[in-house]
């Protein structure tokens, strides 16, 4: 009948615009995440912590960063690991994973951070300019903030870390420096 087939197209109709709209949705996150082509690869090197008195604790870093879904989300994970002193054997003394992705409704980036011990964080993240970013979040003690700078030429990622108990006084307490190796 007339109404069974003006149905069936107001369906197909719906099925198609949904389809284009999402499919403009993956554009647009695509285009969004762009930005961090740069950022993709294996990097190695060194990086070091300070937490309260005396020397930093350094580490040999390995990190891998790669797009996933179409290039819509990045994935990174990152290691480090230094020599044990007493028992000369390599540990882990950090392990942390994250997904980056671009989030329409807010207009924003999301950067969902995680810790091999359970902790994680929803951190914000902010384009400063080209192949420089700031990413951070606030902690029960303060404000936390990293800020990467990449140079593609010389394939080398930088990126330090600064902790505010007010937001307007930052100490330096991270830094790593790699270069891309793959």
């Amino acid at each position: 009948t007339m109404k069974n087939l003006l149905l069936i197209v107001l369906m197909v109709a719906g099925a198609l615009t949904g389809r284009l709209l999402a499919q403009g949705q993956e554009t647009v996150n695509r285009e969004k995440m762009r930005v961090f082509t740069d950022w993709g690869g294996r990097w190695k090197g060194e990086g070091s912590i300070q937490r309260g008195p005396g020397e930093p604790r350094k580490s040999t870093v390995d990190e891998v960063i790669e797009f996933k879904l179409d290039s819509t989300v990045l994935v990174v994970e990152g290691i480090g690991k230094r020599t044990d002193p007493s028992t000369r054997k390599e540990v882990v003394v950090h392990h942390a994973f994250a997904v980056l992705s671009y989030d329409q409704p807010s207009d924003e980036y999301k950067f969902r951070t995680y810790l091999i011990d359970g902790r994680s964080t929803d951190a914000w993240l902010k384009v400063v300019e080209e192949n420089k970013y700031h990413w951070g979040f606030d902690s029960p003690r303060g404000k936390i903030r990293y800020n990467i700078l990449i140079d593609p030429e010389k394939k080398t990622w930088n990126e330090t870390g600064e902790y505010s108990q007010d937001g307007e006084k930052w100490m330096k307490f991270f830094e790593m420096n790699l270069i891309r190796v793959e």
